[in-house]
């Protein structure tokens, strides 16, 4: 007959393996945004006229390329939202992104945006992003209209 605190160590050696396979498929991290994850901002199909010349939108890369700052600037009055998404590949090849509203209350909006992900004040930033592609929809409350470029940083 086998040694009892073998027979004890191995079933408890499979069950922490099984415990710690469930850890990790469970509460890994996964990228913030895979672009075919992403809700689009425009629903598929639906036309929608471009944003008035006169608003001006600028992409400023802030701490090493860690960071994004939008800057948005001649908004008209009558938008109430923006609706955003920020998409780029990362160093690995992985494509990530970022989405937000903003709820407006005056005629520019400035934020600074993380390239990469943030909990419990760390962060880890994605490395080797040369470009993003900027999709925002401008509502009213009853229409919309687009801003849509690609910013190199």
């Amino acid at each position: 007959m086998e040694n009892p605190k073998v027979i004890a160590a191995i079933i408890g050696a499979v069950v922490l393996i099984l415990i710690g396979s469930v850890w990790f498929f469970v509460f890994r991290e996964t990228p913030t945004g895979n672009q075919e994850q992403l809700e689009q901002v425009l629903p598929e199909g639906m036309e929608v006229e471009p944003v008035e010349a006169s608003v001006k939108v600028a992409i400023e890369p802030i701490e090493n390329n860690r960071k994004v700052r939008l800057t948005i600037d001649n908004i008209p009055s009558k938008y109430k939202t923006i609706e955003y998404d920020l998409l780029y590949d990362a160093k690995d090849g992985v494509p990530r992104g970022v989405q937000g509203t903003i709820t407006l209350d005056g005629s520019s909006y400035e934020k600074d945006i993380v390239l990469g992900s943030c909990s419990t004040n760390v962060c880890t930033y994605d490395e080797g992003v040369t470009e993003v592609k900027l999709t925002m929809r401008f509502s009213d409350g009853s229409s919309a209209r687009v801003f849509d470029k690609t910013f190199p940083l």
